[in-house]
């Protein structure tokens, strides 16, 4: 009997142990893979699986910047629109600042120019002043002046005035500069090129520090040369030497951010104004006069240009040769003299031409204290969307690891912010037009990375694997069909695949992540895909478009392998998400415009359920749990409606600051970044 009931017990239990291997199969097969393991985690982004999605219940609904249901702000150093990721009880982004020396650097640069500048301000009013009153108390015969000697003079103070002007913001506020004096770009434009990107000291490319510093200190020594007594020779040798130090200028300038160099026609046009006003002074070296005009002309000749030519008398003016002047004119040669160098040299020469730190942030999950902050790359900036950042890209977590990817460079790390190891893309800066975008994904030991460039690019997109211990790259390809777009790939396991699925532009591909071997790729009508894709099961959704076609479209995923076939279920053009990723929750698919449109779809069928406007421009991804959808805009207000088929609206949430990056779920606490801070939010009341 004994034996019998034992018999029965064993039965059972492979029966039951059959049926539950036999349902995690099926939820392989169908690519469901929520892991109870990852509660209380959020270690990529998206979350797990890249879904949008979190099982945590009791999450808050409401909160507000005055602290109600907020755990602890805090204050994240520099700017990043990266999204946090938990793991371990802590949160990990990342962000990127200037570098110390560089910021130690260019503050005395300022101080000195500050200082430089308002004592010049101020010496040129007493010139002025002194010369009014010397002019009032007629102590000089009146002399009768050519038109270049009456105004030799106020062009020498305007020149002077304006260098100053141009001084100041060049080294106080670099923004303005570029803001100001970038608007006359069309004259470059026009010419086929751009050189706004070089009309800014503040970044650390070098090009730029080296031809605005450079153009500001040529036009200061070139209005210092007309401060020397009139007629002087010192005139004439100041203006020369402006003549032969901008060839130099030109020749010596080194890459800009992109590691390229400056095309020739735009390094000459930031000597110009030097140039002419170097002109101005040589001109006044003579005396430039037609002869007697009552000597006698044969008639018909008086108009000919080779009469006039010929009638041109041209004679030297130099008085007072060796002569330096009173003074205030010496005080205000050796004045500018100094500024044009202290803004040339100390830039070039004594400071860091790195400019920009990309660093890893680690906060503690309980309390909101960093725990540690770990420079990972130190590099110029690159060049990017204006509403990118050079720390976008989210890290990857796993419980020994961390991965980030700046663009420029990609690195492991351990929990405790050392750096296992790093690898550089030595041609991202030369390639780099809206800066990079997607983030690192952790698979077993690997972990896959994506770059994806322009269309005229001169490298191609490339993915890779690398194992997370060694840094050893276990394959790498340049897909073709991948190119002008700004995602995050998704995983999906197939059953005897695991598949890295990657939408570009008017195609999706899938490739094989153990090989890198394409699987499968889908002609889709959308060009820029910037929003991320989402699933539920072997239901995949794509939906976005920021240039040209839009449309959101619902697939589904039969086979496995290269037998893969992807078949669009519906699919619709009106109201597609832009920047902002869908999410698939409880049978419905929620997209959000940039303008703020949201709509809710049967994922199965393509009905719509509803569709409502949200308040503000809204680029960071959908997130959804406990049954509702959670919706940031870019000024700081999360919008929180129920995951229902009708529209409700549950509560308006605003922090009050500028919001790019998406939220994490975890622990029963979400975190949103805004702007310099970090909030953890969970539900006291």
């Amino acid at each position: 009997m004994q034996n019998s009931n034992r018999c029965c017990f064993l039965s059972a239990s492979l029966f039951i142990t059959i049926l539950l291997g036999g349902m995690l199969i099926c939820v392989e097969a169908l690519g469901i893979e929520f892991d109870d393991r990852l509660k209380g985690q959020w270690p990529q982004w998206r979350g797990p699986n890249g879904l949008g999605i979190s099982n945590e219940k009791n999450l808050p609904k409401t909160w507000n910047a005055a602290g109600r249901n907020i755990r602890w702000k805090t204050t994240i150093p520099g700017e990043g629109f990266s999204s946090p990721v938990v793991g371990k009880g802590k949160v990990v982004l990342t962000t990127a600042y200037e570098s110390t020396k560089f910021v130690i650097s260019r503050k005395f640069v300022k101080t000195t120019g500050l200082g430089l500048a308002v004592a010049f301000a101020i010496g040129t009013a007493v010139y002025v002043y002194i010369t009014w009153q010397r002019k009032k108390q007629k102590k000089y015969p009146a002399v009768k002046h050519s038109l270049i000697e009456r105004l030799n003079r106020p062009f020498i103070w305007i020149i002077s005035l304006s260098f100053v002007c141009i001084e100041l913001i060049a080294t106080m506020k670099p923004q303005y500069f570029e803001m100001v004096f970038g608007r006359f770009d069309f004259l470059v434009s026009s010419l086929g090129g751009y050189h706004s990107n070089l009309l800014s000291m503040d970044k650390g490319a070098p090009a730029a520090i080296w031809l605005t510093s450079g153009s500001i200190a040529l036009l200061g020594l070139a209005a210092s040369a007309g401060w020397f007594r009139a007629q002087s020779i010192w005139t004439l040798l100041g203006s020369v030497t402006v003549f032969l130090l901008a060839p130099l200028l030109v020749i010596f300038t080194p890459l800009d951010q992109w590691k390229l160099q400056v095309d020739l026609y735009k390094r000459i046009i930031f000597t110009i104004p030097a140039l002419l006003v170097a002109f101005w002074h040589i001109l006044n070296c003579f005396k430039i006069q037609l002869r007697n005009k009552h000597t006698f002309t044969p008639r018909g000749t008086i108009m000919a240009p080779w009469y006039v030519i010929k009638r041109i008398e041209v004679r030297w003016r130099l008085k007072n040769i060796w002569g330096f002047g009173n003074k205030w004119a010496l005080f205000f040669v050796l004045l500018l003299i100094a500024l044009s160098a202290l803004v040339f040299i100390p830039p070039n020469f004594t400071q860091t031409q790195l400019g920009i730190e990309r660093v890893v942030v680690c906060v503690d999950m309980k309390s909101g204290n960093i725990l540690w902050q770990q420079p990972v790359f130190v590099e110029p900036a690159e060049r990017k969307h204006n509403e990118n950042s050079y720390a976008t890209p989210t890290p990857a977590v796993d419980n020994r690891h961390i991965m980030v990817n700046f663009g420029l460079g990609i690195a492991c790390l351990d929990w405790d912010g050392n750096i296992l190891w790093s690898k550089k893309d030595k041609h991202y800066f030369e390639n780099s037009r809206y800066g990079a975008v997607s983030s690192p994904i952790f698979i077993d030991d690997k972990a896959l990375i994506v770059q994806e460039c322009e269309w005229n690019s001169k490298q191609a997109t490339w993915i890779a694997a690398f194992e997370k211990r060694t840094r050893r790259r276990l394959w790498k390809i340049n897909p073709m069909n991948i190119y002008g777009c700004y995602t995050t790939p998704l995983l999906y396991r197939d059953g005897a695949h695991i598949q890295l699925i990657i939408a570009s532009r008017e195609n999706v591909a899938s490739y094989d992540v153990e090989s890198g071997e394409l699987l499968w790729t889908k002609e889709i009508p959308i060009q820029n895909m910037v929003a991320g894709m989402t699933r539920s099961g072997e239901l995949l959704c794509i939906a976005g478009g920021t240039y040209g076609p839009k449309a959101t479209i619902i697939m589904r995923l039969n086979g496995k392998g290269k037998d893969t076939k992807a078949d669009v279920i519906w699919q619709s053009s009106r109201n597609a998400p832009g920047c902002s990723s869908p999410v698939i929750y409880e049978d419905k698919l929620f997209v959000v415009t940039d303008t703020g449109i949201m709509t809710c779809y049967d994922v199965n069928s393509g009905k719509v359920f509803w569709n409502n406007r949200l308040k503000g421009r809204h680029l960071s991804s959908l997130v959804a749990g406990d049954g509702r959808v959670y919706a940031c805009n870019t000024k700081g207000l999360t919008t929180v409606i129920a995951a229902d088929s009708e529209y409700k609206l549950l509560a308006e949430n605003d922090l009050q600051g500028r919001c790019f990056a998406s939220p994490a779920i975890a622990d029963s606490c979400i975190f949103i970044r805004i702007e310099n801070y970090l909030y953890c939010i969970e539900k006291k009341d």
